[in-house]
């Protein structure tokens, strides 16, 4: 938890129970929170119809990515080491045939084919420390196809510098009821490299209750750093462009691909 959230629950004399933003009942809140989002979905599409083959989404949640690409007509891999995330996803597209979803960790998994595009959405390569980042590029240099495309987003500008802050706001969410109102709280650790996040109910925040705690732990990653990462993993520098979005934040999709042809180290990948 957040020294903030930590305060705030012994002011009531709460007790905290403190639970994953991306399993159990935190998927739930999470789907509220960001499932009606649309940013990166057109700029995701127009990827989608430059490139051929299946499409690989990691870290593809409730598919947000996934549910528009493959109602595009595409054939979607998603993967995420959470199940009740994509659990949500199979509600959306029950026994469709152009989904596949896998259990699995972005920085270890293996499957059978080549991708003519693997997308990481959300800015969910911030969940990953630098030696996961050098794990996950290994995975997608051995997944992708020669002339496949990698692209994932991170926050630029203002919103970049938004995330660099200890802070505390409360923020309104859609409910099963009409709109609830949220405590965020954010706390900077690592001298400014990770943030711990935290979401509370406003509503629970009551004398001597239990109250869920919702969590995760992110980077703080600039696209200058993640763009030297790439070229240092083998792939080419990457285009960075601004996402299109509704709510005012400033997100930078970064493309890239193989940088020359496949090295002779990745022939025993995929087919």
């Amino acid at each position: 938890m957040t020294a903030a959230v930590r305060a705030r629950l012994d002011t009531v004399r709460a007790v905290p129970r403190v639970q994953d933003l991306y399993t159990g009942v935190g998927t739930d809140f999470y789907e509220r929170l960001v499932g009606p989002d649309r940013a990166e979905i057109r700029e995701v599409l127009a990827l989608a119809r430059a490139t051929a083959g299946p499409i690989l989404d990691l870290a593809a949640g409730s598919g947000r990515l996934t549910v528009p690409l493959v109602r595009s007509g595409r054939q979607v891999t998603a993967l995420d080491l959470s199940d009740d995330m994509l659990a949500h996803l199979r509600r959306a597209l029950p026994g469709h045939a152009m989904v596949d979803c896998v259990v699995a960790d972005m920085r270890r998994f293996s499957l059978e084919h080549r991708y003519g595009l693997i997308v990481i959405g959300a800015t969910s390569i911030t969940l990953l420390d630098r030696a996961g980042r050098s794990l996950l590029y290994a995975n997608v240099r051995r997944h992708l196809a020669a002339d496949g495309v990698f692209a994932f987003t991170v926050a630029g500008g203002a919103s970049a510098e938004s995330l660099s802050e200890s802070r505390e706001l409360e923020i309104s969410v859609p409910g099963p009821d009409g709109e609830e109102a949220y405590l965020f709280s954010q706390q900077i650790e690592e001298d400014g490299a990770a943030r711990v996040v935290n979401w509370v109910r406003v509503a629970d925040l009551e004398d001597g209750g239990e109250v869920t705690v919702l969590a995760s732990r992110l980077r703080v990653l600039h696209p200058d750093l993640l763009s030297r990462e790439l070229v240092d993993a083998g792939f080419a520098a990457p285009a960075v462009s601004p996402v299109r979005t509704h709510r005012g934040e400033e997100i930078l999709l970064l493309t890239t691909s193989w940088a020359g042809s496949p090295d002779a180290g990745d022939d025993d990948g995929p087919e």
